[in-house]
């Protein structure tokens, strides 16, 4: 058994170190590269969005932005935290509230470098603690989900 959650844990941190080295490597893209990669999916969203809702989905800026929170910061966030909280719940040398706390301030402290390191040192780019926020929202959402069914599966454990 103690081999298994190890190999879990190894596999789950080299998913998250890839996952952000990758984010990093993204947000060191200049403010052009990442406009383009915008304009392209926000095309691509606002294709699939009118074909659902049977209308024309005209792309200005406000609709690249929008997608571009949405998609960029937190579901990339999201994603990042579900895999850094199955990471960090692996760990069981320390207690539940302790890895959740290490698992969001790792996500947070992430969420300020990714912009106010990695976006500020990037021409083109700018620094935004709206998209820190963002971040943290969508690092939060599938780790709540997450904790959430855990909590209710630990209690049943506990009736049973």
């Amino acid at each position: 058994m103690n081999n298994r959650i190890n190999l879990k844990q190894i596999i789950l941190f080299i998913i998250y170190l890839g996952m952000l080295i990758f984010f990093m490597y993204e947000c060191f893209q200049n403010g052009d590269s990442a406009g383009n990669q915008a304009s392209i999916f926000s095309n691509i969203i606002a294709k699939i969005h009118g074909f659902f809702k049977g209308e024309e989905i005209i792309v200005d800026d406000n609709y690249r932005l929008v997608i571009s929170k949405l998609f960029g910061h937190y579901g990339y966030f999201c994603v990042l935290g579900l895999v850094s909280i199955l990471f960090y719940m692996t760990i069981t040398r320390f207690k539940i509230l302790w890895r959740f706390m290490i698992h969001f301030g790792v996500g947070f402290i992430f969420a300020i470098a990714t912009e106010f390191i990695a976006e500020a040192a990037t021409s083109g780019r700018n620094a935004s603690f709206v998209d820190v926020l963002i971040d943290s929202a969508g690092l939060l959402t599938f780790s709540g989900i997450y904790i959430i069914i855990y909590i209710i599966i630990m209690k049943k454990r506990r009736i049973e």
